[in-house]
């Protein structure tokens, strides 16, 4: 109804209506109260079969009244009279807070707000600026409440998502759930929703403490600007100006409002460690990171000595939760038992499930995201070459040189023998330049003729670029090779400076690089290991290159989606300027990672102490001091005995093998043996301290530990070698679109137009043949109806993957100067799925030689000035389906008045159709 038609009682309504939403009152009628909510209830029932304008609750306790009247009413005495007598006759089923009083009486009119509170019956009305919300009555009564004072939330500038799943939180937490999941694609602001439930939660109810853990250090980073920014406060404050908020790096950090941390800094504050201020957490990322890709870690124990008490947090947010909560790590939350736990997820796996009590609260997928316009879709490029797929030759006599991981030394020699190498061990143990080379030489072509065929080719803007590679040394070589295949398209001979970059743990400043990959126009190719791989925000991001195997289901799926990012065309211009839309991303695969097989990590079990778990060269200096324990030695020997099985057989490095039993006497099985049979037989006395007299166990491994040259050579082979070859060249076999993802697009696009035959105009004339033109406003329905459902169903994109899976010559290239852009290609698309036309071929394929048959037509002469103007008009029609006259009008006035003049307006209108048939007939 309009405001103007309204009665002065229902203007005044709206006016108090929109004052007790604005504190955050849900405003209800009687029928739809719910538990637990602070809520206005419309015509509240009293006592005397009499009802108040509202009755406010907060705890399921009537906490107020509020008398409502017109505008003009002064709210004077009577007015008063009415709201007391209501505040002291509540019904005996409402529940209250003190016997048979409702504290607080408010008289509003739309204009002014009168308060009264009845605890101090003497008291005289005070005017208000604005209605209390359900925190500061509380306060008025001198009552607390645990999550009664949480007021309704503003959905306004929330993605749907979010708001779902914050109520849905809330709403967990009331009916006394300790853990809820929330999975939300990535882009979709799993880190503005912690966020919000961090302010509400600190604002509204008796929290505290609030800990967010994040998944790396440079996404802590990340996250805690992204804390101390938020203001969707009550005044529009920035939460930093609000609470503390610090990211752990010193012991002291802890005592914030707000802690942000990873898991492994939490652990170290709760058991007693020192924290060090150091710039070491990039390589303490990615070593992480290495660790969980194989699987390395094993189970942690607290303990009995811990330096923080259980309900320390009240609140704790996991981002990136299909990691951080189970297998090596789940001790720690599970001992903040009494804690609220959150957790986020873009990508949750059996374990996060279980661990969350299978309480989703939300559940966004990235097909959701998509159609929403939160997300971009990604097609699959494939690169193959002969090493990629098949393995690699080292001919005898190849000139081979070898590098150690630990030392950085290197060896030359030449093969003694031909070593056969399989896919696999490319840039593992095996680094074979010309295999980089084919490949980003592959994906240079691929750019501007397959990627973004209809950009400006400039290659100082090629599209923003991630690739992923295997370890550090890898990135490097992918770094200098890409400064060589690019640098033959500029004038120079050289990339720009800031070009290709790497980013690991190795850069000198990777936030700052990950910084410049959002914004800078300089850099368009970076090169990680791990350090972008998850959590990332890189809008601009258009190309996600793969040149490493990934075998996690969960990381891929995180790694891949660092492109996914929507971005608006004008940002996205001012870092590369020849784009004109980011409308997907590509996944550009050289190593098969988009069809080997992907496994869901496991939780790893360890031995069931809490005992350190040390690296090897650890270790072996805590051996040296006769720290000689059980579990010390039972770590050596595992270290012992996978070394030694490494080399065993290993026609590239097994060498290493022989060196050590030669050079020393004794192989790392050796020493693995002595430990295993001693305790198989018990012949070890217990272990005290190293201050006793450890010598029947230090006997067992004194031959290595006594011996630097063996530990140093020990820890050399555990860090490995690779091998440098330029003597066996690569070959491209294969660069292109993923046949199997073109299938996939192409099914779900005809069953689309399958579904909708009956409903799209233009659908319905091709799909029946009815003798109807096409028209430009049918072709432009059908554009939107397409796009509406999927941003991917550009004609141009659908055309692409018809060509992709064309096996018999049937699809033509499209001619992307002519009609890349053309709607009428959408006519011959559908003609083409509804098997109407055998090959699918764009109108403008013959176009001048049916335009000729159109001016010949017998019987009728157009002369020379009508020719031309029904040519600019097939111009037209050609390229965007047929129009009327009044329609040309439209889009050229000065056109339609020449054809007017020339054939006379019912005679012009006639011939543009009859025109608009001979083009637009199928070819």
């Amino acid at each position: 109804m309009a405001q103007s038609n309204l009665l002065p009682e229902e203007k005044a309504r709206v006016k108090i209506d929109r004052q007790l939403t604005n504190a955050g009152w849900d405003i209800v009628s009687r029928d739809e109260y719910v538990p637990r909510s602070a809520s206005a209830v419309k015509e509240a029932l009293m006592q005397g079969n009499t009802e108040s304008d509202y009755l406010l609750f907060v705890d399921d306790k009537a906490i107020a009244v509020v008398e409502a009247k017109r505008e003009e009413n002064p709210l004077g005495g009577d007015v008063q009279i009415q709201a007391e007598d209501y505040a002291c006759n509540p019904q005996d089923w409402y529940g209250v807070w003190f016997p048979n009083q409702i504290p607080l009486v408010y008289l509003a009119n739309g204009n002014k707000i009168y308060f009264k509170n009845m605890l101090q019956p003497d008291s005289d009305y005070i005017e208000l600026s604005e209605m209390h919300s359900p925190k500061k009555m509380l306060k008025l009564i001198g009552q607390v409440s645990e999550y009664g004072a949480l007021p309704r939330l503003d959905k306004r500038g929330l993605r749907d998502c979010q708001y779902r799943a914050e109520m849905k939180f809330e709403e967990s937490i009331k009916n006394g759930d300790k853990k809820s999941l929330a999975i939300l694609a990535t882009g979709s602001g799993k880190t503005y929703l912690a966020c919000l439930a961090t302010y509400r939660l600190l604002n509204y109810t008796n929290s505290k403490r609030v800990l967010f853990l994040a998944d790396r250090n440079n996404l802590a980073k990340q996250a805690k600007t992204e804390f101390c920014t938020f203001n969707r406060t009550e005044n529009q404050e920035e939460m930093s100006s609000l609470y503390t908020i610090e990211r752990l790096r010193k012991d002291s950090d802890i005592k914030a409002d707000i802690v942000i941390s990873t898991i492994q800094k939490l652990f170290a504050v709760l058991t007693g460690k020192q924290l060090t201020d150091d710039d070491s957490e990039d390589a303490e990322d990615e070593k992480n990171a290495v660790k969980e890709e194989a699987e390395e870690s094993k189970t942690i124990q607290l303990g009995d000595s811990l330096f923080l008490p259980s309900d320390y947090f009240q609140l704790i947010i996991v981002d990136e939760c299909h990691r951080s909560i189970y297998g090596k790590w789940r001790a720690v939350l599970d001992y903040f038992s009494d804690a609220h736990v959150l957790g986020l997820t873009a990508t949750p796996t059996p374990e996060a499930y279980a661990f969350f009590n299978y309480n989703k609260v939300e559940e966004y997928s990235y097909e959701d995201s998509v159609v929403d316009g939160v997300n971009v879709p990604s097609r699959i490029y494939r690169i193959k070459t002969e090493k990629t797929e098949h393995g690699g030759v080292i001919g005898e006599g190849t000139r081979v040189v070898e590098t150690s991981r630990r030392t950085g030394n290197e060896t030359e020699y030449e093969a003694h023998h031909r070593i056969d190498y399989d896919s696999t061990a490319l840039d593992r143990s095996v680094v074979n330049p010309d295999q980089i080379r084919e490949v980003l030489t592959a994906y240079k072509k691929a750019i501007y003729e397959d990627l973004y065929p209809e950009r400006e080719k400039k290659w100082e803007y090629i599209p923003k670029t991630l690739i992923f590679a295997k370890d550090d040394y890898h990135a490097t070589q992918i770094v200098e090779i890409a400064e060589e295949v690019f640098a033959e398209e500029f004038e120079n001979g050289k990339v720009p400076e800031h070009f290709v970059q790497k980013i690991t743990y190795t850069a000198e400043d990777s936030n700052g690089l990950i910084r410049d990959l959002r914004t800078e126009k300089d850099f368009r190719i970076a090169v990680t290991v791990t350090l972008v791989a998850t959590g990332t925000d890189v809008k601009p991001l258009e190309v996600v290159l793969f040149m490493k195997d990934v075998r996690s289901d969960t990381l891929y799926t995180q790694m891949k989606g660092r492109g996914c990012r929507v971005i608006v065309d004008d940002k996205l211009k001012e870092v590369t300027p020849n784009a004109v839309t980011k409308e997907c991303y590509y996944i550009v695969d050289a190593v098969g990672v988009t069809e080997s097989d992907k496994v869901i990590p496991q939780p790893v079990i360890g031995h069931g102490n809490d005992k350190k778990i040390f690296p090897l060269d650890k270790l072996l200096e805590h051996l040296a001091h006769n720290e000689v324990s059980d579990e010390n030695l039972w770590l050596l020997r595992d270290y012992c005995s996978t070394i030694n099985r490494r080399y065993e057989n290993n026609v590239l490095f097994g060498k290493h093998l022989d060196y050590f039993n030669n050079t020393f006497g004794f192989s790392p099985k050796t020493i693995a043996f002595r430990i295993q049979e001693a305790y198989d037989k018990e012949l070890l006395p217990p272990y005290i301290s190293p201050s006793n007299d450890n010598t029947e166990r230090m006997d067992l491994i004194i031959e290595l530990i006594g011996n630097i040259p063996a530990r140093r050579k020990l820890l050399e082979m555990q860090r490995g070698y690779f091998v440098t070859t330029e003597d066996d060249p690569d070959k491209l076999i294969y660069a292109g679109f993923s046949k199997e993802t073109a299938q996939s697009f192409i099914d779900n696009f005809e069953q689309y137009l399958n579904d909708n035959k009956d409903s799209i105009e233009a659908l319905r004339i091709i799909y029946n043949s009815e003798d109807v033109v096409i028209t430009h406003s049918m072709l432009v329905e059908l554009r939107d109806s397409l796009l509406s459902e999927s941003r991917q169903y550009s004609p141009y994109q659908i055309w692409r993957n018809y060509k992709v899976i064309d096996e018999f010559g049937n699809v033509d290239e499209l001619d992307m100067k002519a009609n890349f852009n053309a709607l009428t290609n959408l006519i011959q698309i559908v003609r083409f799925a509804y098997h109407k036309n055998q090959k699918l071929t764009a109108l403008i394929k013959g176009y001048t030689q049916r335009f000729n048959l159109y001016c010949g037509q017998a019987q009728r002469t157009l002369s020379n000035d009508q020719i031309e103007i029904m040519r600019q008009i097939a111009e037209f029609v050609i390229n965007d389906g047929a129009i009327t006259a009044m329609e040309l009008n439209e889009i050229d006035t000065d056109l339609w008045r020449r054809g007017i003049t020339s054939f006379t307006a019912p005679v012009f209108n006639d011939e543009i159709q009859t025109m608009s048939r001979f083009l637009l007939r199928a070819a």
